[in-house]
């Protein structure tokens, strides 16, 4: 039998895979099974599917294999370079190595490389084949419905989702290797300068409440959906109040629901205990996210492992920026997919984004960091001064200004 391998982003992202393997499979009978402790479907001829992801700890999830069936690497476009490269390296020893790739275009990655070295011309390499599958391809779509959703994503957005084009303004927010080390183990809860983000669930999302101090430690408290307005508020009141904490609260474009629940909070904790953020309006989503990207690159923050991070590490992984042209003026866009899937939320990536805006806006700011800064304006301010030489008593020449708050 030969070892094969199914590789994707995320755990959460083989559910609908493994769901689809399962039916393939089911006319097999006892002829097939599945190991959960190794992951993997075990064939009669003792043939052996595996299914592994990017979030192996070491991020060599294919150590030890040596695939001389098939290596599939599905959603390619969100998985690590480094994966993908250590995936490769199981099939050198094999005589005639099988490869699929396919995935959603998502900017210039390694994804397009090896679709770009499968087209015609001066840099193909025979040994890649690519293809372009369309929506309106499939034999089970709907043309009418593909046209509404162009009208609805706009072009740009439409020819990279449905005619699978690449795009060079678009691309994943987070890399592989930041989300890794975002995640860490016990962390005890300290500080005086607590944030709560807390994104609303609208129709179908969650919502979402993140605890940040002010050292860039985090922790998803909670994730719910289609709960009472009631008990929402409760929830979020008793957060606060436990954790003593700030909170942060997606408003949207400043009425509707979000707007209301600013009004009920207020009035259970009191004046000063929120701070609304308004991220239906141009570039203040933008700019929560843009914070967030920098200090999750720069390694500023630590979210501490739970049963909700599982959800956030997925939806970061997934989680896209996309460059606009609105009348003549270029602008960023973050969202999470796009799609109707069960996992296709952002909740906890922007409860995130959120408590960390409390956490560079809503207080004073760390003392340290005050402290720094300050230093800095003096120092600038003695720069700016008409002081030039002066001259050293009894006519000895010149000196340079010295002292407190003086270069020397």
């Amino acid at each position: 039998g030969t070892e094969s391998c199914l590789l994707m982003p995320t755990y959460k992202s083989t559910k609908a895979a493994l769901r689809h393997l399962r039916r393939a499979v089911a006319p097999l009978g006892r002829r097939v099974r599945w190991k959960e402790v190794d992951k993997c479907f075990v064939f009669s001829n003792r043939a052996v599917l595996y299914v592994r992801t990017g979030e192996d700890k070491e991020g060599v999830p294919t150590r030890g294999l040596t695939l001389d069936g098939v290596l599939w690497v599905d959603e390619a476009a969100y998985v690590a370079r480094s994966a993908w490269e250590a995936a490769r390296f199981t099939q050198v020893a094999v005589a005639e190595p099988l490869v699929i790739v396919t995935g959603t275009p998502c900017g210039r990655n390694w994804l397009w490389e090896e679709w770009h070295a499968g087209q015609p011309g001066p840099d193909r390499n025979p040994l890649n084949e690519s293809f372009r599958f369309r929506s309106l391809d499939s034999p089970y779509c709907n043309p009418e419905f593909v046209e509404d959703m162009k009208k609805k994503l706009g072009l740009k957005k439409a020819m990279q989702e449905l005619n699978a084009e690449f795009l060079g303004d678009a691309g994943a927010a987070f890399a592989h290797e930041d989300i890794q080390a975002l995640f860490a183990g016990s962390l005890s809860v300290r500080g005086e300068q607590r944030s709560l983000g807390v994104d609303l669930a609208k129709e179908r999302d969650f919502t979402v409440c993140t605890l940040m101090n002010e050292f860039g430690e985090a922790w998803v408290l909670g994730r719910w959906q289609h709960t009472a307005w009631p008990d929402t508020e409760r929830k979020i009141t008793e957060f606060a109040q436990e954790h003593d904490a700030l909170i942060v609260l997606d408003l949207g474009h400043g009425g509707g629901y979000g707007g209301a629940m600013y009004d009920y909070l207020e009035r259970s904790l009191g004046r000063g205990r929120l701070l609304g953020v308004r991220t239906g309006n141009i570039g203040v989503k933008a700019q929560l996210c843009e914070a967030l990207i920098a200090d999750v690159e720069n390694r500023r923050l630590q979210v501490e492992r739970g049963d909700f991070t599982p959800h956030l590490r997925h939806e970061l992984t997934f989680f896209e920026s996309h460059r606009e042209v609105v009348g003549g003026v270029e602008r960023m866009r973050y969202h999470g997919p796009q799609g109707d899937g069960e996992d296709d939320h952002d909740d906890c990536v922007v409860s995130l984004a959120l408590a960390n805006w409390g956490r560079l806006h809503g207080w004073e700011g760390p003392q340290d960091e005050v402290e720094d800064l300050s230093e800095y304006v003096k120092a600038t301010e003695v720069l700016k001064r008409r002081t030039g030489w002066l001259n050293q008593p009894g006519g000895g020449g010149y000196y340079f200004p010295s002292g407190p708050g003086y270069a020397t």
